[in-house]
């Protein structure tokens, strides 16, 4: 799809395409009221959102065709992330060929973290291109009183730059003057006008938005074999200290049962102890052990004490041979 059409006209495009965006309770369903002059889109105080799907509404504005695609907010209710941005994609289809201009909708408040995160998103959700069609709506206008909208913006450097990064800049909405108060509006249409000139007529097309798309999932790959890969080492890791451990079990195992086994053979190979069981045997090989250690040890006797304790030892390393050779 081209991404440009004939330029705009001394007065402006005979038909201008544009999209409403902006988070929860914005007011970007009221803003596309006050600018088509009739209650188009659905708006109630609700501690819900309101808008859940993709709607398109259109009139004449200031003598031409105006198309008006309400969106829904990010930090919706109902819909997760993901299908907020799927059913946004819709909005670039139902204002074909595409939109001239987003208008994100900003409510004058304490800007958190999440708010500032919530612009960010839109630039993601649309692409590198977004920003050069888009002008911020400040509505509620008339919360700011006396204040500047331009000193409300600045109080926060992030805010500041999102909006100087917006090639149609801001504009200040009141909602609350009523359809039939139309300098804002008339206003409005002007930036809009000044907006496509510099744009040369150029509009946000289907292919902007699945380059946007496409560099979404590269991401969304790229973070998920990262985790992939956390998990494998994690898990090697905890496979490797298992393995050690057991290692270490089966060896302090094999040195016990080999001290144990080398000096039963020992004593054994001694005459200490004798076959069989019973009181007698335990006491007899007492009173031996007592003779021999009372006694010089002989080579004889030492030798069946040291070739004891070899057999012995020899059957417990024939038994572990497996884990001492790993």
């Amino acid at each position: 799809m081209a991404e440009t059409e004939e330029p705009a006209a001394a007065g402006g495009c005979a038909e201008v395409r544009t999209v409403l965006l902006g988070q929860t309770g914005s007011g970007r369903s009221s803003v596309g009221n006050t600018i088509l002059g009739r209650e188009a889109f659905w708006t109630d105080v609700s501690p819900v959102s309101v808008t859940a799907r993709c709607q398109r509404a259109g009139g004449v504005v200031e003598g031409r065709r105006l198309e008006v695609i309400d969106t829904p907010g990010f930090f919706h209710t109902c819909l997760s992330p993901d299908e907020v941005r799927t059913e946004l994609g819709r909005c670039v289809n139902l204002a074909e060929p595409g939109p001239h201009v987003f208008l994100l909708v900003l409510r004058p408040c304490r800007q958190t973290h999440e708010q500032r995160s919530g612009l960010d998103w839109f630039s993601t959700v649309f692409g590198p291109q977004f920003l050069r069609y888009t002008i911020i709506i400040i509505t509620w206008g008339d919360t700011l009183r006396a204040k500047p909208a331009e000193d409300f913006l600045k109080e926060s450097e992030e805010l500041w730059e999102f909006v100087c990064g917006c090639t149609g800049g801001y504009h200040v909405f009141d909602n609350t003057r009523g359809h039939e108060e139309r300098s804002q509006v008339t206003e409005l249409m002007k930036r809009i006008d000044v907006l496509i000139q510099h744009n040369e007529g150029t509009y946000y097309t289907s292919d902007m938005l699945l380059r946007a798309e496409t560099a979404i999932r590269h991401i969304q790959r790229r973070i998920l074999g990262e985790e992939e890969e956390d998990e494998l080492q994690k898990t090697e890791e905890r496979a490797g200290q298992d393995e050690e451990e057991a290692r270490k079990r089966a060896e302090r195992l094999f040195w016990n049962e080999l001290v144990t086994a080398m000096g039963h053979g020992a004593i054994e190979a001694s005459g200490v102890l004798e076959k069989g069981k019973g009181k007698g045997k335990k006491v007899k090989a007492v009173q031996r052990a007592v003779a021999i250690a009372s006694t010089p040890l002989s080579l004889t006797t030492a030798a069946k004490v040291m070739g004891g304790a070899i057999r012995e030892g020899t059957k417990i390393l024939y038994k572990h041979k497996k884990t001492l050779l790993h």
